[in-house]
């Protein structure tokens, strides 16, 4: 359903290519290292090709198949992880943090675009997304697990980036202390909306997205706070 999604609904590319994709490529540290965790069907491939992918699950989309808790390279051998839309996925998302903190050379970036929560987004993601919404959960706690019983792969919860930078900032900072959170950018919001996603139909024609996503990024500022769905977080590997 995904990769029809994908081949059929050419503005649903643009999105991921200017919007996600485009974004995390834009605010890599410098060198040619570079791994993405939860690649999923490997659609980076399109803008990266040479950006190395991962998953939990096999898939003809990436290379290798990897539990992200405990990545299987040495120490410092990258200079940017990324990843979309998989950091609210995490059991214990410090674990996450912390070996990729190892993985990473000095200057590194970590580099996510996740789920973010505005008063608007949070209707969505409450009322109308697959995931539940928990903003109760902990995720900046490393011995707490954010989803009881058995973990499926596809379990999410929305509310964690959020929550491990704008209500447990301190404590993820304290986590991980070689991780400085360097940049924040909320966005994202009819565009991909109207899109409908990867579920079947579309409301914004791929000749009328130009125009719609210029008008978005130009008022961004005005509604970022208050409706934006994602954001771009970026963290620094200090010494």
């Amino acid at each position: 359903m995904m990769r029809e999604a994908w081949e059929h609904k050419p503005v649903l590319r643009r999105i991921y290519g200017e919007q996600y994709f485009g974004r995390l490529l834009a605010h890599f540290a410098s060198g040619t290292a570079a791994l993405e965790i939860g690649s999923g069907l490997g659609f980076i491939r399109e803008f990266a090709p040479n950006v190395i992918r991962t998953d939990i699950l096999p898939t003809d989309g990436i290379h290798l198949m990897v539990n992200a808790h405990h990545l299987p390279f040495g120490n410092g051998v990258f200079d940017n992880v990324l990843g979309l839309d998989v950091l609210h996925h995490f059991n214990k998302p410090i674990a996450f943090m912390e070996e990729v903190s190892r993985v990473l050379r000095t200057g590194g970036r970590l580099l996510m675009v996740e789920p973010w929560i505005t008063p608007f987004s949070r209707f969505i993601y409450t009322f109308l997304h697959q995931e539940f919404c928990d903003m109760s959960a902990r995720p900046w706690k490393k011995e707490d697990e954010q989803f009881q019983g058995t973990k499926k792969a596809f379990d999410g919860n929305p509310a964690i980036p959020y929550l491990l930078i704008e209500r447990g900032g301190q404590e993820t900072a304290t986590a991980v202390p070689t991780l400085q959170l360097s940049h924040i950018e909320c966005f994202s919001s009819l565009t991909y909306l109207l899109s409908l996603g990867f579920k079947p139909g579309i409301l914004v024609p791929n000749f009328a997205y130009p125009t719609l996503y210029r008008f978005e990024e130009a008022t961004r500022p005005v509604w970022a706070k208050l409706a934006a769905l994602r954001a771009l977080i970026v963290w620094t590997k200090t010494s």
